[in-house]
């Protein structure tokens, strides 16, 4: 077993501890075996490549910044990640030499059939955007084929890499793997003109990966799709998303080491599948909106503007009123009475648990958002959350065991699993923040007196008419943009 795979095990399980949920989409896209150039968005500096090379089976050799390098013992690490130096002008002399080099050996990666993860935006991604792209994935990709005689069977996958927030120190991450580009159909224009196939490749790679990740060129759309994602509901709109995939791994049998591990991993799940399904679509559903929203600001700025004033008048009339999040969901239905009472239910009796969690996990998470809090760099503000939490959680965990055994007298099973519920606990109150402020109106001890069924009916005539008019801006989109 090589130190990559050694690696990857161990961040794998850290991922499944750290991060609320990890999913990705398309996978199978990413073909076993043969050459492949993974061009993905840069949301969160290193981090991106983790996640990446926990989501695929096959090792990925990523092209990183030679500056990464200076350092002998991060070089080491790099290197037996298998990440390759690329060389610039402002960071070392005969920049251009040594990248013809690095060429050469990506050259040779491909035709033994590796798979290359790249992020050719070349900086950290813009806050929900992906920047323009630089042209060396293309120049890479077209330049091993024509070494090949354009008969190598290079394919290119986007990859969209879709945090919930860079801001939160545990955030859900979305990976989307997008449809293969096969850089052999640009071989007969990359015969003709050379850097013309470069900047079509490049552009239809930016292309996808603005589709795979989450693009928000206007800021102003982009919070009225906010809006309107939690406004409406999904199926009563109509807005068709793809259908449920499958993430799991292997279909073999696992082995006993791997079941115990899967065991372990469960134990530690925060999430069900259906909420993994619906972070999915949550992301995938406000894309689609802001796609909407994005044709309408050219094509029917009257409508967007109406939609726009009924949406500000509703939320104004739902703050007021604090029934924002209670009012995404239908009161009419039998079931309001039963997720009442289940819901107070959890608030009681899950109550012990969070403070059990609180007291234990305070100090290490306020520690890790002080200290990446200095970094000004959003992107690299992310990464110093993972290496940070790491670190303060271990140390706080490790400090908590020694004074269980060295100042108390409990047996050493309840030391253990004193230990052991750390961690979950922890979880637990961040699941219970969550859930609290999403069905805090649904709680009976904090409404067991409030009344307002003409306000509910009032506010919900006012939902029903912007997600009409949604409807129709939604079919005027499909008109246009759908092929004849």
């Amino acid at each position: 077993m090589t130190l990559y795979t050694v690696l990857v095990q161990i961040l794998r399980v850290i991922n499944h501890l750290y991060f609320v949920e990890v999913r990705s989409t398309g996978r199978s896209r990413v073909p076993d075996t043969g050459p492949v150039l993974l061009a993905a968005n840069h949301p969160s500096s290193i981090l991106d490549s983790v996640l990446m090379s926990t989501a695929l089976p096959r090792p990925i050799r990523y092209l990183a910044r030679s500056g990464l390098f200076r350092i002998p013992l991060v070089a080491w690490f790099f290197r037996q990640m298998g990440a390759i130096p690329v060389y610039r002008s402002h960071e070392t002399e005969h920049a251009g030499v040594r990248n013809r080099a690095v060429f050469d050996r990506v050259y040779d990666l491909f035709e033994s059939g590796g798979c290359v993860g790249i992020f050719p935006e070349g900086q950290n991604s813009p806050t929900l955007q992906v920047a323009p792209l630089r042209t060396g994935a293309a120049r890479m990709a077209l330049g091993a084929e024509a070494r090949n005689d354009y008969a190598l069977g290079l394919t290119i996958v986007p990859v969209g890499i879709n945090f919930e927030s860079r801001e939160l120190l545990t955030a859900a991450v979305l990976l989307h793997f997008g449809e293969p580009i096969c850089v052999a159909d640009y071989a007969t224009l990359h015969r003709t003109d050379p850097e013309a196939a470069v900047q079509q490749l490049t552009a239809d790679i930016q292309a996808a990966l603005r589709t795979q990740a989450v693009h928000i060129e206007d800021q102003q759309a982009g919070q009225l799709a906010e809006d309107l994602s939690q406004v409406m509901d999904r199926d009563r709109v109509g807005i068709t998303h793809p259908t449920k995939s499958t993430t799991g791994d292997s279909t073999t049998s696992p082995s006993l080491w791997r079941r115990m591990a899967q065991l372990l991993l469960h134990w530690y799940q925060r999430t069900t599948p259906d909420d993994s399904y619906a972070f999915e679509q949550r992301m995938l559903h406000r894309a689609r909106i802001y796609d909407v929203l994005r044709w309408a600001t050219m094509h029917a700025p009257s409508a967007l503007h109406d939609l726009r004033v009924r949406v500000e008048r509703y939320k104004d009339h739902a703050s007021q009123t604090q029934l924002r999040y209670a009012l995404s969901h239908s009161f009419a239905e039998p079931r309001e009475r039963l997720l009442r009472l289940r819901m107070t239910l959890y608030a009681v009796l899950m109550a012990p648990v969070v403070a059990f969690g609180f007291v234990h996990n305070v100090t290490p998470y306020l520690m890790t958002k002080l200290i990446a809090r200095r970094f000004d760099n959003e992107a690299v503000r992310g990464f110093a959350y993972f290496v940070l939490g790491i670190g303060t959680f271990s140390a706080t965990y490790t400090l908590i065991g020694v004074g269980l055994w060295r100042y108390t007298t409990l047996h050493w099973l309840e030391r253990t699993a004193y230990i052991a519920l750390l961690p979950p606990t922890g979880f637990a109150v961040l699941s219970y923040r969550r859930t609290l402020v999403l069905y805090r109106d649904r709680i009976l001890v904090r409404t067991a007196f409030w009344k307002h069924d003409d306000l509910v009916s009032f506010l919900r005539t006012e939902r029903e008419a912007i997600t009409q008019r949604f409807q129709a801006l939604y079919a005027r989109f499909l008109d246009a943009t759908s092929p004849s």
